[in-house]
């Protein structure tokens, strides 16, 4: 099986460009509910991800109390703890397990590092949780 038969498209993706204002971006994720966002540049190429902790290290670290002077500071200026690793559209199945055990997202990307969108694990959970189930219920029979 093919990792691609997971992917829930950019299109059905909440990201942000890196050079969204802090601001702009923490807008974005208030409202999409997430604790992480892919970031992308205009080019539509993975720049990396996003979390909330990076955005409540660097208020804290600037001490900024003024919400204001964040619509100054673009994303890509941001640090950032870690950035979720990103697969190739043609991994295999053993490259996103190895993966999405240590993210809760893994992004995809093409040959050139465009982001097609995004595997979840509980996605890759839910599949497998099925199969469980199913050879559970086929040895009960």
């Amino acid at each position: 099986m093919n990792a691609l038969n997971f992917l829930k498209h950019k299109s059905e993706v909440v990201f942000i460009y890196e050079d969204y204002s802090v601001k702009r971006a923490m807008d974005e994720f208030q409202v999409s509910g997430y604790t992480a966002l892919p970031i992308l540049s205009r080019d539509g190429r993975y720049v990396g991800s996003i979390t909330e902790g990076d955005f409540l290290r660097f208020l804290l670290h600037y001490d900024l109390i003024d919400m204001s002077e964040t619509e100054q500071i673009e994303v890509r200026d941001l640090p950032r703890r870690m950035d979720n690793r990103p697969i190739m559209v043609d991994a295999h199945m053993e490259d996103l397990m190895e993966t999405v055990m240590s993210q809760n997202f893994v992004p995809m990307v093409d040959g050139r590092g465009v982001f097609m969108g995004i595997i979840t694990r509980k996605k890759v959970l839910s599949y497998f949780n099925q199969r469980l189930n199913a050879t559970v219920r086929s040895y009960a029979s």
